[in-house]
């Protein structure tokens, strides 16, 4: 994990690079596969959350990932009712659940987990390539395949219930055509 240290200037130093960086730098490393983790340079205090949120919102292709209407949500439940607080702890659990799903996806398809496959530039981490033990990463079942014959890839309980109610909910498309 790369540290990140956060100045009061609101400067970012690279600990392990030993020099400043910007947004967009900071942005590329992790592309490139790295964790890193941003703190106060004071204080120690965890910034990650704040400043990873900060990249989000200034990285132009990202820029739109959450629109207005949904931020305007967020906001608004952010008060200390019960109800209000019981969204917010269900949107933390859905994305909780999509974390999850992201780093499956990942796994399946060989990714390295947060990072490209190529991210070999400037970067002390090397792509990993598939072990003998594991097998390629293949495509993704095409548009009703059932995914039958795909090995263990049905294995998944989770991923059987999402077929079923996929193929359900095409049926009733169908049908309504």
């Amino acid at each position: 994990m790369r540290t990140i240290k956060k100045y009061s200037n609101r400067r970012l130093y690279d600990t392990e690079a030993s020099s400043y960086i910007n947004l967009e730098a900071l942005a590329e490393l992790i592309r490139e596969g790295e964790v890193v983790e941003v703190v106060d340079a004071s204080s120690g205090e965890d910034l990650t959350h704040t400043v990873l949120l900060q990249v989000i919102l200034e990285t132009p292709g990202l820029k739109g990932l959450f629109p207005p209407t949904f931020l305007h949500r967020i906001v608004r439940y952010s008060g200390s009712t019960g109800p209000q607080q019981a969204v917010l702890q269900q949107l933390g659990v859905g994305m909780q659940m999509l974390e999850a799903q992201l780093a499956r996806f990942e796994s399946q398809l060989g990714w390295m987990a947060g990072g490209r496959r190529d991210a070999g530039r400037g970067s002390s981490r090397a792509p990993t390539a598939p072990t003998r033990d594991e097998p390629p990463p293949q495509e993704p079942p095409a548009a009703g395949d059932s995914g039958e014959g795909q090995g263990d890839a049905s294995a998944d309980p989770e991923l059987d219930a999402l077929r079923a109610r996929l193929a359900a909910l095409e049926s009733r498309l169908s049908g309504e055509g």
